[in-house]
């Protein structure tokens, strides 16, 4: 009883614990998220507006990096997670060693890739727009050529995590992401670097986060004794990371297909104004990536609370903070897409002063968040199924989105209503998962009793 009770997720009053649950996280999230705002506004400000769509056209290419990062790097924390907790700290160094192999390996196979076909690469997202072209292979050849770094860190950093040193990646996570800022602000707005100075910033900046943990290694008192690289010729592990990993690298390859089938649909409707249009979607998928990292803080914490109350059989407390969450991420997406909506006009102005791009940006928004206070409730009663281990229908709400809806419909729906299409195509799949949602549920409340398929309370009582 009195670890219960020590247990603040299912003990504490509920709505001030999911605030201070919840608070941290969106905090880490928004400082991400002011990256790529900041970057954005870099970029348009001191380079101008083509400098800010090259870097767009290349993000398809750069969220396939994270994708392969995240395929190793999650793959062996689950892993190192499981080895440190039965204190094998021999097969834990081995386990570093193999990811971190295999990281590089990754790396080089990676820029071998570029230089055979780079350049091809940069002119066909370009559209044949030489000037994007060169901007763009600019860009990409230094985050690829210095991708080791961005693997290496990744390895580190949840490494860390797995040895309970979670104070010390959330320093090492937010100075990494001011010192970006930092940098590419010198680079860009003094040293007249242009993309460049963006692709270096980010690289020097994972390059001193890497050090700030080699520090740690050295003179710190960490879990596995060993230095930030660390190679081996055995290949054990592998197969387990790569198959561990794969659910969270899909979800990095479901946004870089979507930007990619939004890019190669941009060029076939809306081919004479292409760099306006393309420019116009870089600000308006930063935005959006800024308006929903604090909805994913916010699931973060949901499921935490949710889970550990589901755990420990306290379900009214669980049901209630279904309804907390239900709650605070409607009435933000709510919000957020008035906010949209009034500010349409202006929005664009924060970034570039091209007035087609801005004037592009008020005409884009509104239909690309015109269901938008849907999306935080849906996203809340699929982390509700993760939190409760229901693995099979947070797949089915997960990944269904983006693989079965969004992607086909920015391919289908220009066909029908022209290049407006492109930007529905996003609330269109938010209305279609509302649908399987609901057959979802309806299919568990009529199975197992759950009221609306989501409270457990019913069932137990």
């Amino acid at each position: 009883m009195s670890e219960q009770q020590d247990n603040i997720f299912v003990s504490g009053d509920l709505l001030p614990v999911f605030f201070k649950t919840a608070a941290p996280i969106i905090l880490i999230m928004l400082v991400n998220g002011s990256f790529t705002l900041l970057d954005a506004y870099f970029l348009g400000e001191y380079v101008g507006a083509e400098a800010l769509a090259a870097v767009t056209l290349t993000f398809p290419v750069f969220m396939f990096l994270i994708a392969l990062s995240s395929l190793i790097s999650s793959g062996y924390s689950s892993v190192q997670a499981r080895l440190l907790g039965a204190r094998d700290i021999d097969k834990a160094k081995k386990a570093f060693s193999q990811a971190i192999t295999l990281a590089l390996i990754v790396c080089i196979l990676l820029i071998l890739l570029f230089l055979a076909g780079g350049k091809q690469l940069t002119l066909l997202i370009a559209n044949g727009s030489v000037d994007l072209a060169e901007m763009g292979y600019t860009y990409l050849t230094i985050l690829i050529f210095l991708s080791p770094t961005l693997f290496i860190c990744s390895v580190n950093s949840d490494t860390l995590r797995c040895e309970g040193r979670l104070s010390l990646m959330a320093v090492v996570s937010l100075s990494s992401v001011m010192l970006n800022i930092i940098f590419n602000y010198i680079f860009i707005a003094h040293l007249d670097m242009g993309v460049a100075g963006s692709a270096y910033g980010t690289a020097l900046a994972q390059a001193i986060a890497l050090l700030i943990i080699a520090g740690y290694r050295h003179y710190g008192q960490p879990v596995i004794d060993m230095q930030i690289i660390r190679l081996s010729i055995k290949r054990n592990f592998w197969p387990e990371y790569l198959s561990l990993g794969l659910p969270s690298s899909l979800s990095y390859i479901g946004v870089s297909l979507t930007s990619i089938a939004v890019i190669f649909s941009i060029q076939a409707w809306s081919s004479t104004n292409y760099d306006t249009t393309v420019g116009a979607y870089g600000i308006t998928t930063r935005i959006m990536t800024f308006i929903f990292l604090p909805l994913l803080g916010l699931s973060q914490a949901f499921q935490t609370l949710a889970g550990s109350n589901f755990g420990a059989k306290s379900w009214s407390r669980a049901d209630s903070s279904i309804n907390i969450a239900l709650t605070i991420a409607f009435s933000y997406c709510l919000v957020l897409q008035l906010g949209v909506l009034l500010l349409k006009d202006t929005l664009g102005a924060l970034f570039v002063s091209d007035p087609q791009i801005i004037a592009e940006v008020a005409r884009i928004l509104p239909m690309m968040t015109l269901v938008y206070f849907l999306a935080g409730p849906l996203m809340m009663i699929s982390t509700f199924f993760q939190a409760i281990d229901d693995a099979k229908r947070a797949a089915i709400l997960g990944v269904t989105k983006t693989y079965i809806f969004v992607l086909p419909l920015i391919l289908i729906l220009p066909l029908i209503f022209g290049e407006v299409g492109i930007w529905y195509a996003g609330p269109v799949a938010e209305l279609m998962l509302l649908v399987l949602t609901a057959f979802v549920l309806y299919h568990r409340s009529r199975n197992q009793g759950n009221k609306y398929g989501l409270y457990t309370s019913r069932v137990s009582a």
